[in-house]
């Protein structure tokens, strides 16, 4: 014999959602999680839940109450988006069966946090004098009052940036120091009680001229009878003034008034053609688009000799041997000095 279990009545839950919390997400958005009723007071099945919200101004609603449909029996938690920043929400959230809505939960009062600024605008002018005007406006979209800005800025080729940080009156800059042809990034961002907005991102170049310093630590590094292999390089950063695209090495026998010249992109360089045993005054000049900056101070260099016991056939220029008073010679070279110092070595 069949027995036929009757069927289970069901009506609207009888008790809300339990542990209702509510957390701010970011300006526009909050999180809503909860519990299902207590088995006992659901009457039946729990199709869903409805999340109630209003904006609350003075602790009072305003306007009629949000609610967001959450069709899932399982469900425990829902975002709401699209709240305005800095604002009061009150928030509850009813189960609901076949029958309908069940009670409300105890309503949470929950608080968007502040939106920071969007990015302002940015002029940027630069002078010949290696400086720079920045000028600014407000962002166009500010939640709440500005209470400032921050300025970073770097040439490309450095690691760290230079902070400024200004009142919310301010709206100019003027950036001195700049090295000249040079690409600097700067970066604006305006700020208030939310914290520091997205930033306002722009390159600019700075004028080349010819370089103001001259190559450094010019050194002879290899030696023959005919050759001289040099080594040096480029000027200071802060006095290439732009990007170097060539070297002049300018030497002459010390013998003679009359002076060669090679050219090359390096920073190196083998002289070739050059008399056995003979004594060759260097120097350097770098070049930007611009043209020639200052030459180096001179070193000087003597070339292997080819009689027998007056050295072999390479060699380098720090250290030259002779045979004439049994004595060895070094040549000490200095930048401040346009002449080379030979000093005996017993």
């Amino acid at each position: 014999m069949l027995r036929h279990e009757p069927p289970v009545s069901s009506s609207v839950p009888g008790a809300p959602p339990r542990k209702l919390e509510v957390e701010a997400l970011n300006a526009t958005a909050i999180r809503v999680t909860w519990k299902p009723p207590l088995s006992g007071k659901q009457h039946g099945q729990i199709r869903g839940y409805q999340v109630i919200y209003s904006r609350l101004e003075n602790g009072e609603p305003r306007g009629q109450p949000s609610i967001m449909d959450v069709a899932l029996p399982e469900a425990q938690e829902a975002v709401i988006s699209g709240l305005l920043s800095e604002t009061s929400y009150s928030v509850t959230v009813a189960a609901y069966t076949t029958k309908g809505d069940g009670a409300r939960s105890k309503a949470k009062v929950i608080k968007t946090t502040g939106a920071v600024p969007s990015k302002p605008t940015m002029i940027i002018s630069t002078t010949v004098e290696n400086t720079a005007l920045v000028q600014w406006q407000p962002p166009k979209e500010v939640a709440g009052e500005l209470t400032g800005y921050r300025l970073r800025y770097k040439r490309l080729e450095e690691e760290a940036f230079t902070v400024r940080e200004f009142k919310r009156t301010d709206d100019h800059y003027t950036v001195t120091g700049l090295y000249k042809g040079a690409t600097y990034s700067f970066h604006l961002s305006a700020r208030n009680r939310a914290g520091t907005g997205e930033e306002h991102v722009k390159e600019i170049g700075t004028q080349e001229d010819v370089p103001a310093g001259f190559p450094l630590n010019l050194s002879v590094v290899g030696l023959t009878t005919t050759t001289t292999r040099l080594t040096w390089e480029p000027p200071a950063p802060a006095e290439r003034n732009g990007r170097i695209v060539q070297y002049a090495v300018v030497y002459r026998d010390i013998n003679s008034q009359q002076n060669s010249t090679n050219r090359t992109a390096d920073t190196h360089m083998t002289l070739h053609g050059l008399r056995p045993d003979t004594t060759y005054d260097i120097r350097v000049q770098a070049f930007t688009s611009k043209g020639g900056g200052p030459l180096s101070p001179s070193i000087q260099s003597r070339t292997m000799s080819t009689s027998p016991g007056r050295g072999s056939g390479h060699g380098t220029g720090t250290l030259l041997a002779f045979r004439r008073t049994r004595a060895r010679f070094r040549i000490a070279r200095t930048q401040k000095s346009s002449f080379s110092q030979i000093s005996p070595q017993i």
